[in-house]
């Protein structure tokens, strides 16, 4: 957050001209202001802390006392502020705590950003959400109507509300609470079964790999919440391909292929899978470091009720294409190549 949000007339004005004065008339603020305080963290460790947890990450938040008079040197712009007759400024720090969530971003596959209102002695007022990189904390004065009494959050995301407290820090979390209770995923890795079949018929087996996390569950995976009472059952899944060798009938020629795009598919018994999330750090297709290994990591999302199927099948889809030939052979430009593997989760 770096301007103040202003009513529309004078949106234009803050952007070609982005001075205090620009809002609220002449040398002043108006009623639902936001003015960015001089440095970052100018509140933490100072007020109130609260924090609300988000599928994107913990919104940590801290609240200072309401005042009426802002120093200049407390503001962005350098400038002293005074409430108008009847308002009060209402302190805020926030900022995410991206570590804490880092590992189920990964499973998310939505752009939604949570919708923030501060709700301040009966009357609401929007705040533009935090910045989603969670480096850095933003510090602002929030300019409401009467003394500011009694302040609190709501909190929106994709639907699902929740109403923090912030003069005792309490949040009220409703279908989100599950959030609070998340430990990181184990990165542990387990292997599939050792058969695979291929769509095209090899000579020589490709060098393969793939492993499985330990599934666990989230409220809130993909691009939406689940259902009242219940949760998505996630899991990450990583394959590795090598060189694909194609040995032509007389086993003294053939072409060398390396994938260069893959798709997955997945089934937890006989249920297809809600969501897929390609985890691009995790993905290297080709890797050109290892020989033009195509490594992947999907992170899947199923619904599944308290007790589910341990067979997971993958089903994959590889696009190849011609690295060289051997032995004066020949070979076609690229190679649509479907596996399939299995695994039993654990």
């Amino acid at each position: 957050m770096r301007l103040r949000r202003c009513s529309a007339t004078v949106l234009g004005l803050l952007l070609l001209a982005p001075a205090l004065a620009a809002c609220g008339g002449e040398g002043g603020v108006a009623v639902g202001d936001v003015v960015p305080a001089r440095q970052d963290a100018q509140f933490t460790g100072e007020g109130v802390e609260t924090v609300i947890a988000l599928p994107v990450g913990r919104l940590e938040v801290t609240t200072g006392q309401p005042v009426t008079q802002v120093s200049a040197k407390d503001t962005r712009q350098l400038e002293k502020l005074e409430a108008p007759e009847g308002s009060a400024f209402v302190p805020i720090t926030w900022q995410y705590d991206a570590a804490t969530f880092g590992a189920l971003a990964a499973y998310l596959d939505t752009d939604t950003s949570p919708v923030i209102d501060l709700v301040a002695d009966g009357a609401s007022y929007r705040l533009p959400a935090p910045e989603s990189s969670g480096e850095g904390a933003e510090s602002f004065y929030v300019l409401v109507s009467g003394k500011g009494a009694q302040p609190r959050l709501d909190v929106d995301f994709d639907g699902v509300t929740q109403q923090a407290d912030l003069s005792s820090g309490e949040v009220d979390a409703g279908r989100a609470e599950p959030l609070y209770d998340l430990a990181k995923p184990k990165t542990k890795q387990f292997p599939c079964e050792p058969a695979v079949s291929y769509s095209r018929a090899t000579r020589r087996t490709p060098k393969f790999s793939c492993s499985t996390s330990r599934p666990f569950r989230l409220p809130y995976a993909g691009s939406a919440w689940a259902g009242e009472g219940k949760s998505w059952l996630v899991v990450s899944v990583r394959t590795s391909l090598g060189l694909w060798n194609e040995v032509a009938d007389d086993l003294k020629s053939g072409a060398i292929y390396y994938g260069e795009a893959v798709d997955g598919t997945f089934r937890l018994g006989d249920t297809e899978a809600t969501a897929v999330v390609k985890d691009p750090q995790n993905t290297s297709c080709p890797d050109r470091t290892d020989q033009g290994t195509c490594t992947v990591q999907f992170n899947v999302v199923f619904e599944a009720g308290t007790s589910y199927p341990k067979k997971l099948t993958v089903d994959e889809q590889y696009g190849l294409r011609l690295a060289q030939v051997w032995g004066g052979g020949q070979g076609e430009d690229t190679l649509d190549l479907g596996l399939t593997a299995t695994a039993k989760l654990k």
